[in-house]
């Protein structure tokens, strides 16, 4: 199941790559939540539901032009997917840019995105976090 998981992951980052939000976010399960570990001041650290997260997606594509995700790696952590991830943008109607690499983890279960924790430093802190205890 867990090559599932990264294959399903792999399909949601390609529509958000598109900007095909909703696409995406209906990859996300209705109750999912999703905790921003390096969350603006503006936007709370855990969103809860679909709607809530598309919301806050749409808010950073309006004050955003140029947004790219590149996922690096795709790491199996059954039944967590650990990404290193690259997002770039520029500020809108600036020419300000950002380029933030951090490592996010994605919990699926039965064809969804139940949890998402992002803003890790790395992959390992990533895979500390939701991996097995030892």
């Amino acid at each position: 199941m867990s090559q599932e998981n990264v294959d399903f992951l792999r399909r949601a980052v390609e529509l958000g790559s598109e900007t095909d939000l909703e696409a995406m976010a209906a990859r996300y399960h209705p109750d999912a939540e999703l905790r921003d570990l390096q969350h603006l001041p503006d936007i709370p650290e855990v969103l809860r539901g679909r709607a809530a997260i598309l919301a806050t997606w749409e808010r950073w594509l309006e004050a955003l032009d140029d947004w790219t995700l590149e996922v690096n790696e795709y790491i199996d952590a059954d039944p967590w997917v650990v990404c290193d991830v690259r997002w770039r943008a520029t500020g809108k109607g600036s020419t300000v840019s950002i380029d933030w690499r951090v490592a996010e983890a994605y919990e699926v279960k039965d064809g969804f995105i139940v949890r998402q924790i992002a803003g890790f430093p790395n992959v390992a802190a990533a895979l500390k976090a939701v991996g097995p205890e030892e």
